[in-house]
């Protein structure tokens, strides 16, 4: 031991020689947490029985509305299963997945926002909700509603927009006259 510690008889020794106690503790001063915001949930989860159409639920990472669900009849050495058939909320691609009906599933938080539209700016929207928070980080829709939206927008007409978001993906889905 005396030579890995030089000239001190034990570690104990050398601890005490630079100005640490064998038994050293941290004050609440030297150990800090930063917390930070976890921001805003983006799922809650529910029993697969109880899921109907028209409810909404995750299935490979992709926020889904459920279009058909069957339950089977459990059977002599298993559980009930649900067969869901869903589609994404964005872009209607087709999903499927088989749970057990007493197993837990995410379901999304989907928000529906009606903002007005102020503009129409390198093909991003800037629009306003009605408690003044703008929002210009919404693309037009590259689709025929996009190409409506910006021939009325050009005609003059005053327009308010629905985007939808959830998981972290916002979409302008509709869009109508304000009179």
């Amino acid at each position: 031991i005396n030579a890995e510690y030089g000239e001190f008889q034990t570690f104990q020794h050398y601890l005490i020689q630079i100005n640490l106690s064998p038994c050293t503790t941290m004050s609440d001063d030297e150990y800090a947490v930063e917390s930070q915001d976890a921001g805003a949930k983006e799922y809650d989860f529910v029993q697969t029985s109880t899921l109907k159409k028209g409810s909404y639920i995750i299935i490979k990472d992709q926020p889904c509305r459920v279009d058909s669900i069957s339950t089977s009849k459990p059977g002599k050495h298993g559980s009930a299963k649900c067969a869901i058939v869903a589609k994404n909320i964005f872009n209607n691609t087709r999903h499927e997945e088989i749970s057990q009906a007493h197993a837990t599933v995410k379901s999304p938080i989907v928000k529906r926002i009606v903002y007005s539209l102020m503009n129409i700016q390198d093909d991003f929207l800037e629009l306003m909700h009605d408690s003044g928070e703008e929002k210009n980080d919404i693309r037009v829709p590259d689709n025929e509603l996009g190409k409506k939206l910006k021939e009325d927008f050009e005609n003059g007409l005053t327009l308010s927009v629905t985007v939808l978001s959830s998981l972290g993906t916002e979409l302008m889905i509709e869009y109508k006259e304000i009179e």
